[in-house]
């Protein structure tokens, strides 16, 4: 069996959710905020990815053959999708005047401006769902 260690260092979003970590499609452990597990990953899993998931968003994969016996893999949330993200429905009153043409701007720009949100909010949650959270191998120092 291969051992690694998984990291997720201490965050402030995402400090109630719990980070599933998946190896192909099988969920192996969960992390939490500021935790460091080391997981065994069984024989018959080494040409498996390895991912890390929280509801229905996820990140990259990682190819655990690329992955090195006491490997170190740090996870961690997209600090833009899981902050800034959130505020953007603030703009949905916004977006309301120029829609309803309240004389702030031309209707023809609330539209288009409302359209353009539209496909932002369903991409992040579609198209872009794998870049919620960031999974990365870290680099071993070597004393000189």
């Amino acid at each position: 069996m291969k051992k690694i260690t998984i990291y997720r260092p201490e965050e402030r979003f995402n400090t109630n959710c719990t980070y599933d970590i998946l190896v192909g499609n099988k969920v192996l452990t969960t992390i939490k905020n500021g935790e460091e597990k080391i997981i065994e990953i069984p024989d018959g899993l080494e040409n498996e990815t390895l991912k890390a998931k929280i509801q229905w968003c996820g990140s990259k994969s990682l190819e655990l053959k690329n992955i090195s016996e006491n490997q170190k893999i740090s996870i961690s949330g997209n600090e833009f999708l899981n902050k800034q993200m959130p505020l953007s429905g603030a703009l949905i009153p916004l977006i309301g005047l120029m829609v309803f043409n309240l004389k702030i701007f031309p209707k023809n720009i609330g539209i288009a401006f409302f359209i353009v949100f539209l496909i932002g909010i369903i991409g992040t949650i579609t198209v872009w769902r794998n870049k919620w959270l960031h999974i990365k191998i870290e680099e071993k120092l070597f004393p000189l």
